[in-house]
């Protein structure tokens, strides 16, 4: 048989379910705590990877802007190359020495 005395110690040897709930307690805290961590964390994730965006759309301006410019530089370069050749014909026809 039990004895007091036995129960005693087993309560000094063993957990009981009272301080187990406690420990769980403690631990369901901490785990909240971490996930109340996390949830500020992703909102300041949410907050970079919005303005990430913004800067992605603005490198996208900014790279049609130049693709676009390069294009214009192109057909400049087209229109002035016929023009030397209209202008080299035209000097030919006439006669007229052009400076170098």
């Amino acid at each position: 048989m039990i004895t007091d005395a036995d129960i005693t110690k087993l309560k000094k040897t063993f957990v009981t379910k009272d301080e187990m709930n406690a420990r769980f307690d403690d631990v369901d805290r901490k785990f909240d705590d971490v996930d109340k961590r996390f949830d500020d964390v992703y909102e300041k994730l949410d907050t970079v990877a919005a303005a990430v965006g913004r800067i992605e759309n603005t490198l996208d301006g900014i790279a049609g802007a130049i693709k676009d410019q390069q294009i214009e530089n192109a057909a400049g370069a087209v229109h002035l190359a016929r023009h030397d050749r209209q202008i080299e014909a035209l000097a030919l026809a006439t006669h007229v020495s052009i400076p170098d």
